[in-house]
């Protein structure tokens, strides 16, 4: 395991660039809603065969994480990243082509989603590897996160706009043009050796964790909880158009969920980070996951544009916990952080699973009853059932307490002066230290060890 004491202020850029790759993921892939509908009425297709597009595309993105993982460790965050932004380019421009849906399944839904998906799981593992044992750590995850909730409430009304100005095909090549981004910002993303780093005891990553039930009970609580959200991003828009309200209209509610969980992602790394929180992330998870299905329960009584608005903000509440801190903060207090890099690809698989299956079924029952009312209670049904589930874990899996032991070097300035006090020679000193760092509940302590019989307990503060 390397801890790295990195240049404080270069980690906050790359803390920008993950936000920035995350907001063009989520706003190419989690526009899919709208795109859904503008193809639908261009290609006068079915409701359930339309819905692949926005199933497929997230489905493939989230499940991308374990094959790019490989793919990450030869080639490093920067080819993978430029990579990334190649193939997802590529799938855009091809989609501005295609004749046909299954060839925009193919293009859109299957390279594109491929080619985001792999910058996404740049821009998860590096934020985290940066500030390792940092303790604003969280915090610093949630800005990044905050990028996916920024790229749904800016993106939303663009690809409207650029359907109405230049056609469908016309948006597929100016996102393409977005998407190629990725190769430039991928730049940003230095891998830690380049810096300097403090090596402790080795500890190699496995797939042990996959022996624990506890992983497949919080994971189908993953799965079940990005199921409701495929559902939501994938028909929300349409859903309005049948009560009524115009494209334009349902558009903006995506506004509405992504402005609702960039902030909610922020707050929630804050509330993470606080040494007085009152919660840890499983916690948060319960709460959240939760209140969207309670959210989603309340369609079922008035369907106002005003209750739509108010939803959209409960449900990206909701998605917020998604991502971010508080999946990272489970991932680490349960499976450990030396582990994080194959947790994170485990979970995406899982939830592209979960988006597989939403939207589709969501579309086979909206075409058989001709009604969103069964959708909306399924969506319920498995919000609270997954609130269930990670509330099971949360009392019968314990978490994991991680204690390493670390040597630390500092270099301190020491002034020797003469007799009239002035300075006359300046030294640097190196010191060294042993330490204990240990992680309990997805948060950081620093031990010091001054004598092999004593131990005075600190928050851990790099760089300060």
């Amino acid at each position: 395991m390397m801890i790295g004491f990195i240049n404080k202020n270069y980690r906050w850029l790359v803390v920008l660039a993950s936000c920035s790759v995350r907001a063009i993921v989520y706003g190419v892939t989690y526009t899919s809603g709208i795109v859904y509908v503008i193809i639908l009425r261009n290609f006068q297709t079915g409701e359930a065969e339309t819905s692949w597009i926005s199933s497929i595309i997230t489905t493939v993105m989230f499940a991308s994480g374990p094959p790019t993982g490989p793919v990450l460790q030869r080639l490093g965050w920067q080819w993978t990243a430029f990579a990334s932004g190649l193939i997802a380019g590529t799938g855009l421009v091809l989609s501005s082509l295609s004749p046909s849906l299954p060839f925009l399944i193919l293009s859109y839904g299957f390279i594109t989603g491929f080619g985001c998906g792999m910058a996404y799981l740049v821009a998860c593992v590096t934020v985290p590897v940066y500030f390792r044992a940092y303790p604003r750590q969280k915090s610093a995850v949630a800005m990044a996160a905050c990028g996916t909730g920024l790229g749904t409430f800016v993106f939303s009304p663009i690809v409207q706009t650029l359907d109405a100005n230049y056609g469908w095909r016309g948006m597929f090549i100016v996102l393409a043009g977005v998407a190629v981004q990725f190769c430039s910002i991928g730049i940003l993303f230095r891998p830690v050796s380049n810096v300097q780093v403090y090596e402790c005891r080795k500890t190699i990553a496995t797939w042990t964790f996959m022996r624990n039930p506890g992983f497949y009970v919080t994971h189908a609580g993953f799965l079940l909880t990005a199921f409701g959200d495929s559902v939501i991003y994938g028909h929300l828009g349409e859903y309005a158009e049948t009560l009524g309200y115009s494209a334009a209209e349902g558009a903006y509610l995506y506004s509405v969920v992504g402005l609702s969980a960039m902030l909610l992602k922020l707050l929630q790394g804050i509330a993470l980070d606080a040494r007085s929180s009152l919660f840890f992330p499983i916690q948060l998870a319960i709460i959240f996951y939760l209140l969207g299905g309670i959210a989603t329960s309340t369609l079922l009584l008035t369907q106002t544009y005003a209750m739509l608005i108010v939803y959209s903000s409960l449900f990206g509440a909701n998605n917020a916990a998604s991502g971010g801190a508080i999946v990272i903060g489970i991932l680490e207090a349960y499976y450990g952080q030396e582990n994080l890099e194959l947790t994170i690809g485990a979970n995406l698989a899982f939830l592209g699973i979960g988006n597989l299956l939403g939207s589709p079924i969501a579309g086979i029952i909206f075409e058989t009853y001709e009604s969103y009312t069964p959708v909306l209670i399924l969506v319920s049904l498995v919000k609270v059932l997954s609130s269930l589930l990670f509330l099971w874990a949360s009392k019968c899996f314990p978490e994991i307490k991680e204690t390493i032991r670390v040597k630390i070097s500092t270099n301190k300035k020491i002034s020797s002066k003469n007799n009239e006090g002035t300075d006359i020679a300046n030294d640097n000193v190196k010191d060294e230290e042993s330490a204990l760092l240990t992680m309990e509940s997805g948060r950081f302590s620093y031990s010091k060890l001054p004598s092999e019989n004593s131990a005075k307990k600190t928050e851990i503060h790099p760089n300060k």
